[in-house]
């Protein structure tokens, strides 16, 4: 997992940047500025997390257990929550993510 720095930004620079990374996400229209982006933006390590996170969502989606998903892909049971809260919240977008997911991926 990537390490968290304790030093907090201010509220006000953190919702800037964050604001600024929803707009950028927004205007992204290939596959290619896609990867450039994700290449810039995200470390090997934070990349690795993204997959796994979406691997226990496709788990949780297929009925595995939290204790089968946390032996298959070494998380935690509190990350499995947090995807499973996640998953509770009818984010469309992430619900259409997960199942397009569920009938391409063999896990």
């Amino acid at each position: 997992m990537p390490k968290i720095s304790r030093n907090k930004l201010e509220k006000s620079v953190y919702d800037e940047i964050v604001n600024r990374l929803m707009a950028t996400f927004a205007m992204v229209t290939t596959s290619r500025e896609i990867t450039e982006l994700f290449d810039g933006l995200f470390t090997k390590t934070e990349r690795l997390m993204f997959a796994k996170r979406l691997a226990i969502a496709v788990l949780l989606e297929r009925g595995y257990s939290y204790g089968a998903i946390s032996k298959k892909l070494k998380v935690s049971s509190v990350t499995i929550g947090f995807i499973r809260n996640g998953m509770l919240k009818e984010n469309v977008l992430y619900e259409k993510l997960i199942q397009e997911l569920v009938l391409r991926l063999n896990l």
